[in-house]
C-alpha cells in the first residue's frame, strides 16, 4: 500500500480509504487509485483487513427448528426465505453461515464458533424461545428475528400481522357458507397461536360458536397434518373448511382429504399460509395468505447491516394479504 501510495502521489490513508470506497475520498481520486491498484496487481488482504476491524464478513442464519416436530430444513418456506436472504446478503459482500441444528437455548451459541465467526445473527421464527432470544440480545451481538411482536420483547423482528392473517383467511370461508371450520396449527408456538386468535375474531364477528374439536395442535411437518385430518375422519367429525398455519399443512391435509374420498373444495374448502411457490401449482390451486417471503428476507438483511453500522433499527411488519385461488371454492 505504501508503494502504490508512492506511485499515486497520495497518502497511505488516501490509499486505504479509497479503496474501501469512502466516499470522503473524491470519485475521480478514488478511480485513479482503483485503476493503479489493477495495473500493479495490488489486491487487498482480505483476512488482515476484517482482523484488523475485528470483521469477518459472515453472517449467521439460525433456522428455528422444532425438534420435536422434525421439522426439516428443506421445508419449503426456510428454503424460499433462506434464497433471499443469501442473494441480499452476497449484494453486501457478506457470506452465509447456516445453523440448522435443533436447538433448546440460544443462549448455546454464545460460545460457539457461530458466535465467534460472525458479524451478527439471523433468527428464523422464534419457536418457544423469546425469553432466551431477549437474554441474546443482552449480548450486544446484531441480531434480528424472523417473527412475532410478542410481549415485553427487546429485540428487533421483521414478519407479518399473524392476527389479521388468521382473520382473513377464517372470514373467507365463513363468507363462502362455510360454517364448521378446522384451524390446523401448533397454538404453543407464537405465529400460530396469533393466527388462532384472528380465527377466533372472524367467529365470533359471525356469531359463531367455537368448537374446540376443531382446534387441532399440528406442527409444521406435513406427515403430522395428514395424520390430524385422518383422526377427524375416523372420530366422525363434521367439517366443510379448513384454515391452516402453513401452506404444507394445507397441502398435506388436501392429500388426505383427497384419498379418503373427499372433494377439495366442494366437501372441504382449504386455505393455507405463507404462498410458497408451490402453493400456485397445487392441484387445485391454494388459496393461501401471503407473506411476502423475498421482501422478508431483504429487510431481514437490512435491519441487520444497520445495526452492524451502529445504527438504531425498529421493526417491520409485512403487509398481510389473501391470495384467492381454487382450493376454497371462490373460483
Amino acid at each position: 500500500m505504501e508503494e502504490l501510495a508512492k506511485v499515486a502521489g497520495v497518502s497511505v490513508s488516501t490509499v486505504s480509504r479509497a479503496l474501501a470506497g469512502n466516499p470522503l475520498i473524491n470519485a475521480k481520486t478514488r478511480a485513479r487509485i482503483a485503476d493503479l491498484a489493477a495495473k500493479h496487481n495490488y489486491q487487498i488482504n482480505e483476512n488482515a483487513r476484517n482482523f484488523r476491524l475485528q470483521k469477518t464478513n459472515v453472517i449467521a442464519v439460525v433456522l428455528m427448528l422444532d425438534a420435536k416436530s422434525e421439522q426439516h430444513t428443506s421445508d419449503m418456506f426456510f428454503l424460499e426465505m433462506l434464497g433471499a436472504i443469501a442473494d441480499a446478503l452476497s449484494v453486501q459482500n457478506y457470506d452465509l453461515l447456516l445453523v440448522n441444528s435443533p436447538m433448546t437455548n440460544v443462549l448455546d451459541i454464545h460460545n460457539s464458533r457461530i458466535f465467534r465467526q460472525s458479524d451478527g445473527i439471523i433468527f428464523i421464527g422464534q419457536g418457544n424461545q423469546h425469553d432466551h432470544l431477549n437474554a441474546f440480545y443482552e449480548l450486544e451481538k446484531p441480531m434480528v428475528v424472523w417473527g412475532s411482536n410478542l410481549p415485553d420483547r427487546r429485540y428487533c423482528t421483521v414478519g407479518a400481522d399473524n392476527v389479521v392473517g388468521g382473520y382473513l383467511s377464517t372470514k373467507h370461508l365463513l363468507n363462502l357458507g362455510r360454517k364448521d371450520i378446522v384451524f390446523m396449527g401448533d397454538i404453543n408456538m407464537p405465529e400460530p397461536k396469533q393466527r388462532f386468535e384472528g380465527y377466533l375474531k372472524a367467529l365470533k364477528e359471525k356469531s359463531i360458536r367455537f368448537d374446540k374439536h376443531l382446534q387441532i395442535d399440528v406442527p409444521f411437518e406435513m406427515s403430522h397434518a395428514s395424520e390430524a385430518i385422518n383422526d377427524l375422519l375416523q372420530q366422525n367429525v363434521s367439517f366443510d373448511g379448513a384454515v391452516c398455519c402453513s401452506d404444507l399443512i394445507a397441502l398435506s391435509a388436501i392429500s388426505a382429504l383427497t384419498e379418503s374420498g373427499l372433494r377439495i373444495p366442494e366437501d372441504v374448502a382449504v386455505v393455507g399460509y405463507d404462498d410458497i411457490a408451490l402453493a400456485s401449482y397445487s392441484s387445485p390451486s391454494l388459496t393461501t395468505v401471503r407473506q411476502n417471503i423475498v421482501q422478508g428476507g431483504r429487510i431481514l438483511v437490512q435491519k441487520l447491516m444497520a445495526q452492524i453500522n451502529g445504527d438504531t433499527v425498529t421493526d417491520s411488519v409485512l403487509k398481510t394479504e389473501l391470495i384467492v385461488r381454487r382450493s376454497s371454492g371462490a373460483w
